[in-house]
């Protein structure tokens, strides 16, 4: 099976991970923020600082997760303090009690989310009677929802089985599912492949975002270096992209070409903006919470909310603002 760079990074050296989850339990006021990502390009920032030596891991470490599955049920275990996750997976960690706020909005999906098909299917219609593989995560059943009404298809009319986004490629290729819903860089790995593209995020503008999640009650002061990475990467990504790709692209099976062609699939949000998206009025009424209402609505529709979404206390911008208060006085942006 061809694995991803982090999928590759989280099986193998599995001591390592280990003493990143277990290690901060000796001395609790000293532990390291521990934060969750999984194999999405969009996350990449975080990789390409911490990789860079940008991250102090006394103070934070970014802990590379085989999916973010396995981020939800580490939070939920106490074994994370934060992950990036998908607006939907945190509206639904949210949904099921555990006390977490969204620290940042730090991108947005415009084609790097995708079904990835067999080369005889042409379109989401073709896909009538077949097996489609998806992540049994929120957003897999939302971009599922979206596909089948550009294919007028009803949910009886296809099959689905869960299928970790790593094993996507090898599923299509033994012919144990049709089309995956899958996302970069894995989408770019089985475009090289053969597999045709029938449908992306870019036909669902706005509604695929990821966030930064903490759980409540982590000072804002100590979320500031996770933050602070957060900004270092993105601008080393922006201001020399070709640097940045020489060491994200390996282990990705893409040259370093094809990753940065998969980086124009999304948006990657700078701080200053994130923290409009997230600042509160009088009212309680932010942005994000106006257009995160639509994948509210979505996911109230597919029965995956239990009550609505208190939008006042899920959002936090303490830390946001504490970092713009610290790039102000040291001039930057």
């Amino acid at each position: 099976m061809t694995l991803n760079r982090r999928s590759f990074l989280f099986r193998v050296p599995a001591v390592p991970l280990a003493a990143a989850l277990l290690g901060g339990c000796v001395e609790m006021p000293l532990a390291p923020l521990r934060i969750g990502i999984n194999a999405w390009v969009g996350y990449d920032p975080l990789v390409l600082a911490r990789d860079q030596g940008g991250v102090d891991a006394q103070v934070l470490r970014i802990i590379d997760m085989f999916s973010n599955t396995d981020s939800l049920r580490a939070l939920r275990n106490g074994l994370l303090d934060g992950a990036a996750l998908t607006l939907d997976e945190a509206l639904r960690l949210a949904d099921g009690g555990l006390p977490v706020v969204i620290i940042a909005m730090i991108n947005q999906s415009e084609g790097a989310d995708a079904v990835l098909a067999r080369p005889d299917v042409l379109q989401a219609s073709d896909l009538r009677g077949r097996v489609i593989g998806l992540e049994k995560t929120a957003l897999g059943a939302v971009v599922l929802e979206q596909l089948l009404q550009e294919g007028s298809l009803r949910p009886n009319e296809v099959s689905t089985l869960h299928v970790e986004a790593a094993q996507h490629a090898d599923m299509l290729r033994a012919g144990r599912v049709d089309a995956v819903i899958t996302f970069e860089p894995m989408a770019s790995q089985l475009e090289q492949a053969g597999m045709r593209r029938i449908f992306d995020s870019r036909q669902m503008p706005g509604e695929i975002i990821d966030v930064l999640v903490v759980r409540r009650g982590i000072a804002p002061q100590r979320l500031l270096p996770l933050l602070q990475a957060w900004e270092r990467g993105r601008q080393a990504l922006e201001h020399d992209p070709a640097a940045a790709a020489a060491l994200l692209a390996i282990g990705t099976d893409l040259s370093e070409t094809d990753y940065l062609q998969t980086l124009k699939g999304l948006k990657l949000l700078p701080l200053d903006i994130s923290l409009q998206e997230l600042r509160q009025d009088e009212h309680g009424h932010s942005p994000l919470a106006v257009h995160g209402r639509l994948m509210e609505r979505t996911l109230q529709r597919l029965q995956l909310l239990s009550r609505p979404v208190d939008w006042k206390t899920l959002i936090d911008d303490r830390a946001l603002r504490l970092w713009q208060a610290g790039a102000t006085t040291k001039g930057q942006p």
